[in-house]
């Protein structure tokens, strides 16, 4: 039987913030901004409403160079408008100890179609309105390195010294 990697760092919910994101703002940057100016470096989405006026994702797709066959793809760009029906994701260290984020979000277009992957900084204007609920993570330190075994970033999670 394989063992498991999984572990676990105990930590609590700190600030609970909601905010109203700004009409015409990028979704990722207003939210950083957001979180900066409300002293939360660690967070997770709890809750959103809102839509946008398109929306740039990535998707995963098989990779033949890649350690685990699979990569992000291109971008895709999904005009608008398009409501969100879901939205989850962290805000987190970059490996040079920038505040970095990780959004995965499900939409919604005029027609009902349902398209959704992982949010591109910067291309996600926001239509007429988005608020968003945002949990702190407090009691940890939420940081991405490289996984050799991998090849990709991945969040490691560390109790604070």
């Amino acid at each position: 039987m394989v063992e498991p990697k999984s572990r676990g760092v105990c930590g609590r919910i700190g600030k609970v913030l909601p905010v109203q994101l700004p009409t015409g703002e990028d979704l990722v940057a207003s939210l950083k901004e957001a979180c900066r100016n409300n002293g939360i470096r660690y967070a997770a989405i709890l809750s959103t409403v809102g839509s946008l006026r398109q929306l740039t994702i990535e998707n995963v797709i098989v990779s033949k160079t890649s350690k685990t066959g699979a990569d992000f793809g291109p971008p895709k760009v999904i005009p608008g408008p398009l409501q969100v029906m879901s939205l989850e994701g962290f805000i987190y260290d970059s490996a040079k100890g920038e505040m970095d984020y990780h959004i995965h979000g499900l939409f919604a277009d005029t027609d009902g179609k349902i398209c959704g992957g992982h949010l591109i900084e910067g291309g996600n204007p926001i239509q007429t309105r988005l608020v968003i609920v945002v949990g702190e993570i407090a009691g940890v330190r939420m940081v991405e390195r490289l996984d050799e075994e991998s090849g990709h970033l991945i969040m490691n999670v560390e109790p604070l010294q």
